[in-house]
């Protein structure tokens, strides 16, 4: 699974763009630097808590472990980071996140489920996500679960603006353009209606019926006709993957 994922957000990446990702990130890390040795040579990546940019190593580590300088182009410092991440209205292209909940408008909740005064689950916090969310152009939430614990109608804590209420409601509401693209889970690959912002099957992963998404998912999801197949990746990308990304195969380990 965590392989498909980082190959599936690979190749919806383009040659030149600016990408930031988090820590807890194997799965982001390994996607950007594959899609740097496939279609995105001058794709330029930052890590958040990091600092680092284009940390390129043949096997994957934190984003924010020290290790990672040595192959980085450069690095800076947290506040610098802060102050070079924060408030610049798309300087990103995109960011690559996670969540504890994604509801059906693309918001997302990396805080607290349940009641803030007696959580369920307590997460890391906003850790940079309001700004990332609200500032790059748009934002692709992988999800290495997918239940209705996780794609839930609303998110019990607001940190990450999606569509918000749907239609035109992200505009309205003063947030720049832009908002979730895709969302990827162990069951397929969902985007957004244009008009109503909505989630919506893209395609369903092999396997797996849209029966089974539906029950899955906390919330009615947009379909339109049968949803193809997602694309598995290919024995080239699998390849490249294993032996110039993540040679210690650290995807299959923490994400068969």
């Amino acid at each position: 699974m965590g392989e498909t994922l980082a190959v599936l957000l690979a190749r919806d990446m383009a040659d030149g763009e600016k990408v930031i990702i988090g820590t807890n990130s194997d799965i982001q890390l390994a996607a950007v630097n594959l899609a740097r040795l496939m279609q995105a040579p001058r794709l330029w990546w930052i890590s958040g808590p990091g600092g680092m940019v284009n940390a390129t190593r043949d096997h994957l580590l934190s984003t924010a472990d020290f290790e990672n300088i040595e192959s980085s182009e450069a690095w800076m410092d947290l506040p610098n980071t802060i102050d070079f991440i924060d408030w610049k209205i798309h300087f990103f292209d995109f960011a690559i996140l996670s969540a504890l909940q994604v509801d059906r408008f693309g918001n997302i909740n990396t805080v607290v489920v349940g009641d803030q005064a007696k959580p369920k689950v307590r997460g890391p916090g906003t850790v940079g996500i309001s700004a990332l969310c609200g500032l790059a152009k748009r934002f692709y939430v992988a999800l290495t679960r997918h239940d209705r614990s996780a794609f839930v109608p609303r998110v019990d804590f607001l940190c990450g603006a999606g569509h918000m209420e749907g239609g035109d409601s992200r505009e309205r509401m003063g947030i720049p353009a832009g908002g979730p693209k895709l969302v990827l889970s162990p069951l397929g690959v969902f985007d957004f209606e244009p008009v109503s912002k909505a989630m919506r099957v893209r395609s369903v992963n092999p396997g797996v019926t849209l029966e089974q998404v539906r029950d899955a998912t906390g919330f009615d999801l947009v379909v339109e006709g049968a949803p193809p197949v997602t694309q598995l990746p290919t024995a080239a990308e699998l390849h490249l993957l294993r032996t110039r990304v993540d040679i210690r195969r650290t995807l299959q380990r923490k994400f068969p």
